[in-house]
């Protein structure tokens, strides 16, 4: 991810937010960046790098690459190119090889077998060129695998060891007619590529470009913290590497009706991924405007931004945001009508504007309770909770019945009944007690005589 992305990011982004549920199959990028890798306390991280040359007697210092994610391993893959390129590697290799095949055709016009002297001296010095040229095209070769050797930390640079050998340093290899070869494939710039490929493949899968184009069209989605003008270029630089991930379509036993998905999205596909994760709002706001769909991405965004920054969905820093009326015009608080005050005021929450609703105040402190239970009827009986005293009409101060509780007389029957009926419980209880006392005593005795016939039985069986 490059810096001025970094920067516009906001803190904590995570791939959550940014994703419609857990992806079915994990995709080789996310769209939230990894976290570079921490060199350890005290590690002098200048010992480590290399200097490379890039040419015109200018130099750069690289780290070695520590794998933290597919897209910083392609990354590093991106700076090997460039590296070359910065070289012009490939540039004097071909001028090399047209020097080397202009050699070649001089010598056959010169017969092996010629007596003439000077023949002879031409074709020898011609032959010594062009074993010349061959060594310095093989040293261009060699000094990009080693290139890239060097960039690689010690676990990467023993697989890239690995891949080389295997793949440019052994026969038996298929040709382009389907037969094993007996000679071996050597380094050149196309084994060189797919050096890179199969080191890529050791990182991801082989249909890494099916669940890129599954994410990117199925799986991502805008974050709401995140505005449109930053989305888009997180979604192109995440676009820019999908022809360098692998793809079924490179595989040999890969079905013809297959499409091929390691391409980067057309811009038709681009303006349709930007809409489909806009709001609502914001969408409907781009059709009032425009009656045709969007083609050109970055006149799309140019647009939605302006939308974005006037609805509100993501204000820039600094600037307050601003409340629209339904005619498109700014809202002053100051020039309202009277009925349009009240209605701010009712949904305010009874308060004259937003600012005074955002303050937030403290409620005034409840009122004390007052007592609301009877404590004639918590003392002598009754439900207390449903009245206060001074109304009760069931007690009189003193224990007294109150007379117009079902006439006093009635009630003061009640209360001798409920003691006559106390002492009966009780009476009840003594005697139910007592029986338990003598059914206990009963089964003891039972068990004491069957212990006896048991110790009985036993003695005359030990006499006979």
């Amino acid at each position: 991810m490059s810096a001025e992305l970094r920067r516009l990011f906001p803190e904590g982004l995570k791939n959550n937010e940014a994703e419609r549920g857990k992806p079915r199959h994990e995709p080789p990028l996310r769209f939230a960046p990894s976290k570079s890798v921490q060199p350890d306390d005290g590690e002098d991280t200048n010992s480590k790098t290399i200097t490379v040359e890039l040419g015109q007697k200018t130099t750069m210092k690289v780290v070695p690459y520590v794998f933290i994610d597919v897209e910083s391993f392609l990354a590093y893959q991106k700076q090997h190119t460039y590296i070359l390129d910065q070289q012009d590697s490939k540039a004097n290799w071909a001028k090399l090889a047209s020097a080397l095949e202009d050699t070649n055709l001089k010598i056959c016009d010169i017969s092996p077998n010629s007596i003439v002297p000077q023949d002879k001296t031409t074709r020898k010095r011609l032959v010594e060129t062009k074993d010349s040229l061959r060594k310095k095209m093989e040293a261009i070769i060699t000094k990009a695998f080693t290139l890239y050797q060097n960039m690689s930390a010690p676990a990467l640079r023993n697989e890239w060891d690995d891949i080389v050998a295997e793949h440019c340093f052994t026969t038996g290899w298929l040709d382009e007619h389907g037969a094993p070869s007996n000679d071996q494939r050597g380094q050149d710039w196309e084994t060189l590529v797919d050096c890179k490929r199969l080191h890529l493949l050791t990182v991801c899968d082989m249909d890494a470009a099916e669940r890129h184009d599954q994410y990117m069209n199925v799986t991502l989605k805008k974050p709401q913290r995140l505005a449109i003008k930053p989305f888009y270029k997180r979604v192109k630089e995440l676009d820019e590497l999908a022809p360098s991930l692998p793809c079924l379509k490179d595989q040999l036993d890969c079905p013809a009706e297959v499409k091929r998905r390691n391409v980067s999205m057309s811009p038709f596909a681009m303006c349709g991924l930007l809409m489909r994760n806009v709001s609502v709002q914001i969408e409907d706001e781009y059709n009032c405007l425009h009656s045709v769909v969007p083609t050109n991405p970055k006149k799309l965004v140019e647009q939605l931004t302006k939308i974005e920054t006037k609805l509100g969905g993501v204000p820039p820093h600094g600037l307050k945001s601003v409340r629209f009326k339904g005619d498109g015009q700014p809202d002053d608080p100051n020039k309202r009508s009277r009925s349009e005050k009240k209605k701010a005021k009712v949904e305010h929450g009874g308060r004259g504007n937003s600012m005074e609703a955002r303050i937030p105040r403290k409620d005034p402190p409840a009122p004390p309770k007052a007592e609301t239970k009877c404590k004639l009827c918590t003392e002598y009986g009754g439900s207390a909770k449903t009245h206060k005293t001074h109304v009760c009409k069931k007690w009189l101060a003193g224990g007294k019945p109150h007379p117009e509780w079902k006439g006093g007389k009635a009630a003061n029957i009640n209360v001798h009944q409920g003691s006559d009926m106390n002492q009966l419980m009780a009476q009840q209880a003594e005697f139910n007690k007592t029986i338990m006392k003598q059914m206990a005593k009963l089964g003891k005795k039972k068990k004491k005589k069957r212990s006896r016939q048991h110790f009985s039985d036993s003695d005359s069986s030990d006499s006979d």
